[in-house]
């Protein structure tokens, strides 16, 4: 049926995007929304999480086909996320479903090849396409499988870089994994711009909202595996993100709390054993890339390798001692 969608009719896409002080992205990523034809019939959610920048009345002035929801305060992304996720539901009228990050840009057809490619694979519950920086690199982290001791050590260590397909690592390294594969199956996906139909929410309800940020596409991750749906990382598609650049810009310093919700994922779904286990190899990995990154770097005279000894030894430290 999923698979004759395409020709019986233009299906339609609920695109959900959460918006907290990043107007300066929310603009272009709305910008890069409105495609001249032919296009697939879309709707736009767009969450404010209780910004102070203008974002929602900015929203409301430049964008007014945009389903604009206002909340007061920030009650974190699963739950702002849920907010529009319970309208999509409750009419019933569309056939998929994408979150997107407001730091994003979608390139020309990404949303219809995201259509495309679920309509034409009936068996993928949810899919994420390439997530690549602004400057064209492959962003760190996109997807991968669950955090256990082994995922965490194939991650950590640099296995998914030398055995991309394989190493069953935490994150995947997109670019070994495009050069060999045209998708590859994993077991969980981010919300920077996930693409899922409406029957997989149904199926195994609403982001937990036990995680403020981060984590939540893990735990989202596991239910889809534990009901016995398929999940794929497929690079036909790109999407430009501006990974980590939101939280530097906001908050002004490295971002840990990607690491805080890791950890606190693991002790909760692996048991604490596996959690120190887990956590042994984000210390050491991060040594290893810190001592690596000061030598690589020396003299240290650009900003961007300053930055990257940094953000290694900020995440060595954290992991450490987890302040």
């Amino acid at each position: 049926m999923e698979g004759e969608l395409k020709a019986a009719r233009t299906p339609r896409i609920s695109i959900v995007i959460v918006a907290w002080n990043a107007l300066h992205f929310l603009r272009p990523c709305l910008r890069s929304l409105d495609q001249p034809a032919p296009f697939s019939d879309i709707e736009i959610f767009v969450v404010d999480n209780g910004s102070t920048d203008g974002s929602a009345d900015a929203v409301a002035a430049e964008f007014p086909a945009v389903r604009l929801i206002r909340e007061t305060e920030n009650r974190g992304y699963p739950a702002a996320n849920n907010i529009a996720l319970r309208t999509i539901l409750a009419e019933g009228r569309s056939d998929f479903v994408i979150l997107l990050n407001s730091d994003t840009i979608v390139l020309d057809r990404t949303v219809d090849l995201l259509a495309d490619y679920l309509a034409g694979h009936p068996g993928v519950a949810a899919v994420l396409p390439a997530l690549v920086l602004p400057d064209g690199r492959f962003q760190v982290g996109p997807c991968g499988y669950l955090p256990t001791a082994r995922a965490l050590f194939g991650y950590f260590f640099g296995l998914n870089k030398i055995f991309p397909v394989t190493s069953r690592s935490f994150f995947i390294d997109q670019k070994a994994v495009s050069r060999r594969v045209p998708f590859l199956p994993v077991e969980w996906l981010s919300g920077a711009c996930l693409a899922l139909r409406r029957e997989t929410i149904e199926r195994i309800g609403l982001m937990s909202e036990d995680y403020f940020f981060y984590a939540e596409d893990l735990d989202w991750g596991r239910r889809m595996k534990d009901a016995g749906l398929v999940l794929h990382y497929w690079p036909g598609a790109r999407v430009v993100h501006h990974h980590g650049v939101t939280y530097q810009d906001i908050i002004g310093k490295t971002n840990t709390a990607w690491l805080r919700m890791l950890f606190q994922y693991m002790k909760k779904e692996r048991g604490r054993s596996e959690y120190l286990l887990g956590r042994s190899f984000a210390v050491l990995g991060f040594l290893f890339r810190t001592v690596g990154r000061v030598v690589l770097s020396f003299p240290w005279a650009a900003k961007a390798s300053r930055r990257k000894i940094r953000d290694a030894f900020r995440f060595f430290t954290f992991s450490l001692t987890g302040v």
